[in-house]
């Protein structure tokens, strides 16, 4: 099964599996972000990659600038290890990051966690891609994928015991939609997919292309 089946299914099953408040949250909060056109303000294909300086688990600080120097960039905003899309998605990213690697390009994934649950993730999820951690989404929020929730899905997570600030480090119930962007080595984006619906993510093939694209 393709990525986007798989991430299909997994949508199918998880709104089959939730009460009708939380399956009535989540369709408004999706209508409401695609209202606010919350993806067309994103970083898009032409724009600049803004800098980050970003730690991962460990502590080691990982710099655009350094990592464009060495070539060319593969980067994806993470909602968190709670997140199942997010397992299936990371999991697509690890696998196909000896391709991207072959191309001469760099994989990473920023998520707003802390980095404790960073840690947590990299190990459970046996993620070999740098894993950055995100605080308050400031990056995020600089590159305009991320939002504040509507109430009723704050409440959503509050029942599930899930406190997204204390997370994140942050005062503000936030999350960065499911995003993915390459970038070539002068910073300038080639490729840019960003989405409100988490079931949605691009293939691996279409970052391939897109190095493929670079290289010649």
């Amino acid at each position: 099964m393709d990525l986007a089946r798989t991430l299909e299914t997994l949508r199918d099953h998880h709104r089959a599996a939730i009460d009708d408040f939380a399956r009535q949250a989540f369709e408004e909060e999706l209508e409401r972000l695609r209202m606010l056109r919350l993806t067309d303000e994103c970083l898009g294909v032409g724009d600049m990659l803004p800098d980050f300086e970003l730690a991962d688990s460990a502590g080691r600080v990982w710099r655009s600038m350094d990592l464009l120097d060495y070539g060319p960039l593969v980067l994806a905003f993470f909602r968190g290890d709670w997140c199942p899309y997010c397992e299936i998605t990371m999991a697509a990213l690890n696998d196909a990051r000896p391709r991207i690697e072959a191309m001469g390009a760099t994989a990473i994934g920023i998520s707003p966690e802390l980095p404790e649950r960073i840690a947590a993730t990299v190990r459970s999820r046996g993620l070999s891609f740098p894993l950055l951690s995100d605080p308050t989404n400031a990056y995020a929020r600089l590159c305009g994928v991320a939002y504040e929730l509507s109430p009723d899905h704050v409440r959503i997570h509050r029942d599930r015991k899930r406190s997204l600030p204390a997370m994140h480090g942050d005062s503000k119930w936030r999350l960065p939609v499911p995003a993915v962007y390459v970038v070539e080595p002068s910073g300038r984006v080639v490729f840019a997919f960003a989405d409100v619906d988490p079931s949605r993510w691009p293939d691996p093939k279409d970052l391939l292309d897109a190095l493929r694209r670079l290289a010649r």
